[in-house]
């Protein structure tokens, strides 16, 4: 037996012996579609009439998904159904959340206007700031 025959034969052996974790593209489907909690939940965004309800989906303590959700009562007979409820600035709301370009503490520009230098400053200071600032 040749050495490449060898190789070939230890190779499939190794890889049979070998759990796979998706079987079939049906697996990896079902997969993207596994959440730990879901809930509805709204959105305070800039927008007309705001707070539209969303059904979020959440893995791992991370926002995965969301979808409109149809949780609006009828207002008459006659009347249009406003269900589901929400627009696309909603529907991106995880994103925003999720982004690495969110502040999440308070900055205080450290250069001139317009270069993007900052600093992070703690929140008693900027509110200090601020508040020195309107008084």
């Amino acid at each position: 037996m040749s050495t490449a025959s060898r190789n070939l034969k230890a190779l499939r052996s190794a890889q049979s012996s070998r759990p796979e974790a998706h079987t079939s593209w049906e697996d990896v489907y079902r997969q993207q579609w596994r959440w730990d909690k879901s809930f509805v939940a709204t959105h305070c965004l800039d927008c007309y009439p705001g707070n539209c309800p969303y059904r979020v989906y959440v893995k791992d303590g991370v926002v995965v998904r969301e979808e409109q959700a149809g949780t609006m009562p009828i207002i008459e007979e006659g009347v249009p159904d406003m269900n589901p409820m929400g627009c696309q600035k909603g529907a991106a709301w995880s994103r925003l959340l999720n982004s690495p370009e969110r502040v999440l503490h308070p900055l205080k520009r450290a250069g001139e206007r317009g270069e993007g230098k900052w600093e992070q400053i703690s929140w008693d200071q900027a509110l200090t700031e601020i508040a020195d600032h309107i008084l």
